[in-house]
């Protein structure tokens, strides 16, 4: 079983007990250590004011600088010097165990980095009652989502915007129920908790009542307390919970207070089912709680670890200059596993066909008078509702516009829907002409990605997401971006000779196959960089988006030719791709047979802990996943030796390319994530994400360099596994 390293935390009389336990590590070992570390609770409660006056405060410019500060005020006063080390060897999910409430342990900074950055973070709070049994998880054709948006006190403006772009961020993946403003009523918000979603998504005001505890508030002014979400959960969710509270709740409940409130909720959604829960640590009511929950579901749909999703979301939202200065990416909480992965790869995932019909638009709605207010469809009527989503926001609102302004005689103007997006994939990138080294490709696609998708309303598809199709399904590219429904499909291509380097892209209509345009850059191979801008610019033209001169300096700054080095550099230290005619390079098992639809509950989401038949993990996948953490480590510590001790060997050219790497990146981290073993026999393929963050030596410049990529492995006579080759086939 693939198992999360979890660290329990509990108070005993005047101290905190700490135990780490390690699977992979710990599993063999007859003694285990706990690390008990003195502290009253006096200091205990001052901390915890302090980090909660943190979360609670304005933007500000200096948030990142205050909220570093007093985060190590609280890893060293807190964790006690004997943990810190072992913690440090730790990567990917973490689990915290603990019955201690309020406690911002993904605030905790360890000198290097948040607790909630470094880790996949995910807290179990231990509780003083029985636990049921989940369900077993079944899958239907497509997950089901829903969405609801409630501010009955009008003082919550962004929650349309937020239930907006959740939906056209899901719209793709997803069958969606959008209930927001006046639709968002106790009644309706009840019934359809009872007919099973795989997501749920609430903005809102969270509140706590003397007569009914913790509760969301929905539109009509209902609190829709624990005592009814837990007996009406349906299914498995994976639930998301932007708590927000009104400017006069703002200096909010005492310590720990508002972590119970919020907690007290994502429990009862635990206890009725629910899988796994997003929640804060402190009331957020800004722009960047939506944000940062679409990045999370653009990674949780890849899929990624749901506690990798939010570090990654965290973690994007501070290298925003828009958002860095909000507490809100150090205000989110995970209560759940952080090892649970959606649309869990070995499954096939079925999508709609580009035959399929569009969504329809409801019908018109009847104008609401006051003794008949507008409702949302009824849950059995929703099921007959075309496929995909459920009625737009902007349909939605104009009927309720249309309502109120008939009911009182007044109306007013509104426009808040979004422009229509534009769903693009980029494809994988291809050589003209032999000799185009493959990190030239990676980095091209890679540039096109990230550059396009800064961009509304150009909604750009991860690579992993067309990658993972074409493989599962057998797809071709025009028929992958058919079944993702995209809009426009882009295909490019490099030629490289010794003087010239020339990047050709085609704009293709996804749904007729026609040619819409075709873009071409020419330059010297040292301006590769500045290529793939200009490139980009283009394209972003030949789509119908005019950048603003700030827009493309920000561009240009962020990817200057001087980084060509640099992502050249990282690209190497995995060594050249693996020739695919190599037959041990590429092992190959029987796919695990699919699930098979069934009624009854239904969950998308499937914890690291759970395997098909025949899947379960044994001794050598666990030492493989040791291997690659331990790689991890070594390439944080910059140490090439203790690298080449994990590979089969290591040539002088890789040592040196290491070398040459390590030299311009002197305070590196780096991550390991999503980690996913194929093995058969004594050989074995591993796919798993590598993070590369660091101040650049040369330039002074902040880095961040991601790469999924396929390690081969092999076991050696005396039982141990090395790496063979760090890049996949070619």
């Amino acid at each position: 079983m693939k198992l999360v390293p979890t660290l329990s935390i509990e108070r005993a009389g005047g101290a905190i007990r700490y135990r780490l336990d390690v699977p992979e590590r710990d599993l063999g070992e007859p003694l285990q250590e706990e690390f008990r570390h003195p502290i009253d609770d006096v200091t205990t409660r001052a901390l915890l004011t302090s980090a909660e006056s943190l979360l609670r405060s304005p933007e500000s410019s200096t948030f990142a600088q205050e909220a570093q500060a007093r985060g190590q005020v609280l890893y060293r006063t807190l964790v006690p010097p004997r943990l810190r080390e072992k913690l440090r060897t730790v990567t990917g999910p973490l689990l915290i165990s603990t019955s201690l409430y309020g406690l911002p342990w993904e605030l905790l900074h360890d000198e290097e980095e948040f607790w909630g950055l470094r880790y996949g973070l995910g807290k179990r709070l231990v509780l003083d009652r029985p636990l049921l049994a989940g369900a077993t998880p079944r899958m239907r054709a497509r997950p089901r989502a829903l969405v609801i948006g409630s501010d009955p006190r009008g003082d919550l403006p962004f929650v349309r915007q937020e239930v907006e772009g959740i939906c056209e961020t899901l719209e793709p993946f997803a069958d969606i129920v959008c209930v927001v403003d006046r639709l968002a009523s106790f009644e309706t918000v009840a019934a359809y908790l009872g007919e099973g979603f795989d997501l749920i998504h609430y903005c809102g005001h969270v509140v706590s009542g003397a007569d009914t505890g913790p509760a969301l508030l929905l539109a009509d002014g209902r609190p829709l307390s624990a005592a009814v979400i837990e007996p009406n959960v349906a299914g498995r969710p994976l639930v998301f919970l932007n708590a927000c509270a009104s400017a006069r709740e703002r200096q909010g409940p005492p310590s720990g207070e508002w972590e119970a409130t919020v907690s007290s909720v994502a429990y009862a959604f635990l206890f009725g089912g629910a899988v796994a829960v997003v929640g804060t640590l402190a009331d957020v009511s800004d722009r960047h709680a939506a944000t940062l929950a679409e990045a999370f579901y653009r990674r949780v749909l890849e899929p990624t670890p749901i506690g990798e999703a939010l570090r990654a979301a965290r973690a994007e939202c501070r290298r925003n200059p828009e958002s860095a200065g909000s507490p809100t990416w150090l205000s989110f909480v995970l209560y759940g596993n952080p090892g649970q992965t959606l649309l869990r790869s070995g499954a096939v995932v079925p999508l709609p066909l580009a035959a399929d019909p569009p969504a329809a638009l409801p019908a018109p709605a009847p104008v609401a008078t006051p003794a008949a207010p507008v409702r949302a469809p009824a849950p059995a009527a929703a099921a007959a509702a075309p496929r995909r989503r459920v009625g737009t926001i902007a349909a939605i609102a104009a009927v309720i516009a249309l309502a109120a302004a008939i009911s009182i005689g007044l109306f007013r103007r509104t426009s808040f829907a979004p422009q229509t997006p534009i769903r693009i994939g980029v494809m994988e990138v291809h050589s003209r002409t032999p000799g185009v080294p493959s990190w030239m490709k990676e980095l091209t696609r890679d540039g096109l990605i990230t550059i396009l998708g800064k961009f509304p309303p150009i909604q750009v598809f991860s690579r992993q997401m067309i990658d993972f199709l074409q493989k599962t399904k057998g797809l071709s590219e025009i028929e992958a971006a058919a079944q993702l429904h995209m809009n426009r499909m882009l295909s490019a291509s490099i030629a490289l000779d010794e003087k010239l380097v020339s990047l050709d892209l085609d704009i293709i209509d996804a749904a007729t196959g026609l040619l819409i345009a075709t873009e071409h850059v020419q330059g010297t191979p040292d301006k590769l960089m500045e290529l793939e801008n200009e490139l980009a610019e283009r394209t972003l033209r030949a789509l119908g988006v005019t950048p603003t001169p700030e827009q493309l300096k920000e561009i240009v700054a962020s990817r200057g030719n001087e980084m060509l080095d640099v992502y050249r550099l990282f690209t190497e230290t995995l060594g050249e791709p693996t020739p695919a005619e190599e037959p041990k390079a590429t092992p190959h098992a029987p796919e695990p047979p699919a699930p098979t639809p069934a009624p009854g509950d239904t969950s998308w989401l499937f914890a690291q802990t759970m395997a098909w038949a025949g899947e379960e993990e044994d001794g050598d996948e666990a030492a493989i996943r040791q291997l690659l953490t331990r790689y991890g480590a070594a390439l944080q510590a910059r140490n090439v030796d203790q690298i080449a001790a994990l590979q089969e060997q290591m040539s002088d050219a890789q040592r040196q390319k290491l070398q040459t790497y390590f030299q311009i990146a002197p305070d590196l981290k780096v991550q390991i994530s999503g980690v996913d073993v194929l093995r058969q026999g004594n050989e074995a393929a591993a796919t798993f994400t590598r993070q590369d963050e660091f101040t650049d030596a040369k330039i002074g410049r902040k880095v961040h360099l991601e790469v999924t990529t396929t390690g081969m492995l092999r076991k050696d006579p005396s039982g141990d596994w090395k790496i063979v080759a760090l890049r996949g086939p070619q």
